[in-house]
């Protein structure tokens, strides 16, 4: 579908997307998912000592409850490091699974629109990632765990710097007034304050961007195409900021991709 399209539709001219990453840019038969799963399962049962019949369950609905398990983890007060869970959980990942997407390059590629990566995971993962699918060029900035989640929060400049934050763009990111209101003291996506915090640091107009994210990770009931990729175009805008938290989403459109 064409994006200007999609625009004129919404009444709204589209000028940054927010990519997610993890089973957006690859396809699920990659394994990298169902090996993260299986690790950070590993992590609670080895790590933080929880009984190993209760840790399938938790794990998944920590998840749905919180956006990562991780972050529901943190919740509930279990303590570890942040770098240390994300080494074990992403550091031994099928990587050799992903292949350069030259048909995905090329579209990314002719897209006129700011294209950011919003994603969950930890730069290491993006960076490894993105280097595999060879879209690291493709994308002018990366949100990830560290921007949102920085070691000291009065320094959330230099955190951003380290993780390169719209690189080669010409504004500086807009962190000023970035709340932390969660139920975990870890923001991530879907709640509606790392919404407000990317758009922020990206430093973006909320009306003229949208995020992307595969129908697998949408909230619609959507019947899959096996053999193609679809991605579903979410906007960001403030009348449909408060539906975000509640995780309802508005669809504006989808782009497919098939080769």
């Amino acid at each position: 579908m064409n994006m200007d399209a999609v625009g004129r539709a919404s009444g709204a001219k589209y000028e940054c997307l927010l990519f997610d990453m993890d089973d957006t840019l690859y396809p699920l038969s990659t394994g990298i998912n169902l090996t993260c799963r299986k690790n950070i399962e590993e992590f609670m049962l080895q790590y933080l000592n929880i009984e190993e019949s209760e840790v399938p369950r938790m794990c998944l609905e920590l998840y749905k409850e919180y956006g990562t398990t991780m972050a529901g983890l943190k919740a509930l007060g279990y303590e570890f490091d942040n770098d240390e869970f994300h080494e074990y959980v992403h550091g031994r990942l099928p990587y050799e699974t992903l292949r350069p997407d030259p048909v995905l390059r090329n579209l990314l590629l002719s897209m006129p629109q700011q294209k950011i990566i919003f994603t969950n995971a930890d730069k290491a993962h993006a960076r490894q990632v993105l280097k595999r699918l060879g879209l690291e060029d493709c994308f002018e900035g990366v949100i990830c765990f560290e921007t949102l989640n920085p070691l000291d929060p009065a320094d959330f400049m230099d955190a951003l710097d380290n993780n390169q934050v719209l690189a080669g763009g010409d504004q500086e990111p807009n962190t000023a007034d970035i709340s932390v209101n969660s139920k975990s003291p870890v923001l991530c996506k879907p709640s509606l304050e790392a919404f407000e915090a990317a758009i922020r640091i990206a430093n973006v107009d909320p009306k003229k961007t949208v995020e992307t994210q595969s129908f697998r990770n949408s909230k619609y009931p959507i019947d899959m195409m096996w053999g193609a990729r679809y991605w579903c175009l979410v906007q960001i805008t403030p009348c449909v900021a408060s539906t975000i938290s509640k995780k309802q989403y508005l669809r504006y459109g989808t782009v497919e991709m098939s080769r």
